[in-house]
């Protein structure tokens, strides 16, 4: 009896190890997909992280001592996956933070113990809590709305973790600093520029003051002067003196002005800031805003890698002055105050004295002119020179209050409205204020022109089908010689 012969010949061999080779990858993509289950591998592959939260929050969420609970009023399984996927990272990070999906139809009483009389609280609202203390964000607060100029709603960006952090950061602490807006001098206030909203989102409390009719209260947590177009009188700049040689907290925004600002620049001159006269003209050509034609008093200016703008920097967002002040340190300076430039114009750049001549916006070299860089925004810190810890008095001095209202048709400058935050953060220097800006869901569409559209469609309709079907015929004819 003849015993059976298997000839392994090179087809056998190939089709052997190809059935290998495919049973392996299987094997392995189940294997993968097992373990991913188990450990609930996830990955944000969007441009903005929509579903990533920030190293702010994480921070926050670090350092939270209460416990915290998040409850989303949705029938279960009808909440919405793009809004819970940021959601469910708070309790992932933290096992503080606790997520609960309540229908409201079916826990009246709960929705009762959260609500008032002028605000009822919806179904797609979520609750957030921690002890006697919540705060309710509607479903249209999740998200940045703008309209049209037919008055049509258009989402540009999600507001998930902005809302949520702040929420958790109020309820967890109870807290919410006070920002008194110095008024009497023709001010432009934080809350006309459009501030009030982001403030309030943060856990501030904005109010107005008249220094001329009441003292600085107790539990300021920080001042503005924005914007002055008449000078204080010197029982005002004495009583901000005062306040901050008691530690106190100010922040100010100066234009050029036809009035003498003597008390405002003395008062700062008496924390080593020294304003100076004149604007700051900008000529380094990636500096200039094509917008405004490349005009040399609206800029860019350059950031520092200061703390309290750190997140412009990691953003990648740039600020814009427009006719702005210039400051510097004092010739005679205090050992306990630290001077920080915060923005400042490049080395290419100028201050023009000279505002009266017919060369005044002449960008091209005037006597008078003072060699640039110059800082266009600072802060002074003052320190415990024992510890030499930051301990006391804050200052920041921005040298352009119109920009931060806006600009013309660009109007609000986002990178401006997160300097202000980021600033406004710096100074109170509260555990309870968190500033986390929205998330742009805004794109700019993709513009080829018709020579470009040409050359992509011959790439994608003719050459690269051609040379798969090139590729196709080597491989077979090679085969079949073999």
């Amino acid at each position: 009896m003849k015993k059976p012969f298997f000839k392994f010949d090179f087809k056998t061999r190939h089709a052997g190890i190809s059935a290998l080779t495919s049973i392996s990858v299987l094997a392995a993509v189940i294997i993968v997909n097992i373990l991913a289950g188990q450990l609930d591998l996830k990955a944000d592959l969007t441009p903005k992280k929509l579903f990533s939260l920030t190293d702010e929050t994480k921070t926050m969420l670090e350092n939270l001592k209460t416990d915290v609970q998040i409850i989303a009023l949705f029938e279960p399984g009808q909440e919405p996956d793009s809004i819970m996927e940021t959601v469910n990272e708070y309790a992932r990070i933290s096992d503080k933070v606790t997520i609960r999906i309540i229908d409201p139809d079916r826990d009246p009483a709960l929705v009762a113990k959260y609500s008032e009389e002028d605000k009822p609280v919806s179904k797609g609202s979520f609750i957030v809590s921690s002890g006697n203390f919540f705060r309710v964000i509607t479903a249209m607060d999740m998200y940045e709305v703008s309209y049209t100029q037919q008055g049509q709603p258009q989402v540009m960006g999600q507001k998930v973790e902005q809302q949520i952090t702040s929420a958790i950061a109020y309820a967890s602490s109870g807290r919410t600093p006070k920002i008194y807006e110095i008024i009497g001098h023709r001010e432009t206030t934080l809350a006309s520029s459009g501030y009030a909203q982001m403030l309030n989102q943060a856990n501030y409390k904005l109010e107005e003051l008249s220094l001329t009719l009441s003292e600085i209260p107790e539990d300021a947590a920080l001042l503005t002067l924005i914007g002055p177009r008449s000078d204080l009188s010197s029982a005002e700049a004495e009583k901000i003196n005062s306040y901050l040689n008691s530690g106190g907290r100010l922040i100010t925004a100066l234009d050029l002005t036809k009035e003498p600002m003597t008390n405002i620049y003395a008062l700062l001159k008496h924390w080593d800031i020294e304003v100076r006269q004149g604007l700051v003209l900008e000529t380094r050509a990636n500096r200039l805003i094509a917008e405004f034609g490349d005009n040399p008093f609206v800029f860019a200016p350059y950031l520092s890698d200061f703390d309290a703008v750190a997140p412009l920097n990691e953003a990648k967002t740039n600020p814009i002055f427009q006719g702005s002040l210039g400051f510097k340190r004092t010739e005679a300076q205090q050992r306990q105050l630290e001077y920080f430039p915060l923005l400042s114009s490049s080395d290419d750049s100028r201050l023009r004295t000279d505002l009266t001549s017919d060369t005044a916006g002449n960008p091209e070299v005037i006597p008078g002119d003072e060699r640039g860089p110059i800082d266009v925004a600072i802060a002074v810190q003052q320190r415990n020179m024992d510890s030499y810890k930051p301990e006391g008095a804050a200052i920041v001095a921005l040298g352009s209050a119109s920009t931060l209202k806006g600009l013309g048709a660009m109007g609000q400058i986002k990178a401006n409205a997160d300097m202000v935050m980021n600033l406004v953060n710096w100074s109170v220097n509260d555990d309870s204020t968190v500033n986390v800006p929205s998330k742009s869901l805004f794109r700019l569409p993709l513009r080829i022109d018709t020579l470009r559209g040409l050359i992509y469609a011959v790439i994608t309709i003719i050459i690269i089908p051609l040379l798969c079907l090139g590729a196709g015929l080597f491989i077979y004819f090679r085969r079949r010689n073999k």
